[in-house]
């Protein structure tokens, strides 16, 4: 059965930081299957530096730190894109997503809806392409 490990940034475990990922408390690991299902895997501490006025947001170091924690993930989602999410898709092989609903179980329940699009995308990235496309997860009434 096909499946891809899946990063999100939460304070609680319920609800997707509203701000860059890499300001959240904690990195929320799931593997989510084919068939719809989510199992979390682990809460992972973010322990990436915090970003100064300095260095500003979506510093090259804040990336480097972040990705080495969630690092065998397939999927980074967010609410915010973020220059890191650019650099994410241009360099590396994380296939980055942006959701627009608060709550990881509705994010999860969408992404289900949306999986064959961006496992798809996630095979391209294991094949060593970068595909330029952010996929944007939506609230099901938006999409209607």
């Amino acid at each position: 059965m096909k499946s891809m490990r899946v990063a999100i940034g939460s304070d609680d475990g319920e609800v997707i930081i509203p701000d860059h990922m890499g300001e959240a408390k904690d990195f929320y690991i799931f593997d989510f299957s084919e068939d719809g299902r989510s199992v979390l895997v682990e809460k992972r501490p973010n322990t990436s530096p915090e970003e100064t006025d300095e260095s500003g947001h979506g510093s090259v170091r804040k990336l480097k730190s972040a990705s080495a924690i969630f690092g065998d993930c397939d999927v980074v989602l967010g609410r915010r894109g973020s220059p890191n999410f650019i650099r994410m898709r241009d360099n590396t092989k994380f296939q980055p997503v942006v959701t627009r609903i608060d709550s990881i179980s509705g994010t999860m329940q969408e992404l289900g809806r949306s999986f064959s699009d961006t496992y798809a995308l996630v095979e391209r990235r294991r094949h060593g392409e970068r595909p330029k496309e952010i996929p944007i997860i939506r609230p099901r009434e938006e999409m209607a």
